[in-house]
């Protein structure tokens, strides 16, 4: 057993193993300079559904994995069409400087834990940010990460922390095709307009 720089839990080497490659799997898509850096809580259970692990079959996925992905990439001005493959879509979420990053870097199997975690390697996230990502702007996605928003105000990100009146960016249908629709705003929508007042 040791202990997982991703999630600072006691884990097994399979654990380890499994980060490694979502670790691996992301930097393929790395920008040399992030011009906006989308933090979510963590990971999703299932390794099929993570953003990074491009599916030629997107069937491969759940649909709220789907959904997910097309929305994330819609956030960075992409226009999806039937025939875009996710491995061109996420080059081209790359070639436009934008990263999406975990304050968690493991899956997290409940909003308890997932709280725990965030209190824990929030600050290690901070760090993160500042030494390594460097991004010009910072969204956060998903309601867990309203933990962390106050961490990035103090930390002298505010003017650059991209928020949705106030609180973290989150698609309440995610999921829900006709719930989203009936939403009338999807997440990358919101996400590109108030991305684009900030430019």
């Amino acid at each position: 057993m040791a202990v997982c720089d991703g999630c600072g839990l006691q884990v097994d080497d399979a654990h380890i193993r499994r980060r490694i490659e979502r670790l691996e799997l992301a930097t393929r898509f790395r920008p040399i300079h992030i011009q906006v850096l989308l933090i979510d809580a963590a990971p999703p259970m299932s390794e099929r559904d993570y953003f990074y692990r491009a599916s030629s079959n997107r069937e491969e996925r759940s649909l709220v994995s789907r959904m997910y992905f097309d929305e994330i990439v819609k956030s960075a001005g992409i226009p999806l069409d039937a025939d875009m493959k996710e491995e061109a879509a996420l080059a081209e979420f790359q070639h436009r400087g934008f990263f999406l990053a975990y304050a968690v870097e493991c899956p997290v199997d409940s909003e308890e834990a997932l709280s725990a975690a965030l209190n824990r390697l929030g600050p290690i996230m901070v760090k993160r940010v500042n030494a390594s990502y460097k991004p010009k702007f910072i969204a956060p996605i998903s309601s867990p990460m309203g933990e962390l928003a106050p961490l990035f105000e103090f930390s002298g990100w505010g003017e650059r922390l991209v928020l949705n009146d106030g609180k973290p960016f989150v698609d309440p249908f995610l999921g829900d095709p006709q719930g989203q629709a009936e939403f009338g705003t999807s997440l990358g929508d919101r996400l590109a307009e108030a991305l684009s007042s900030r430019s």
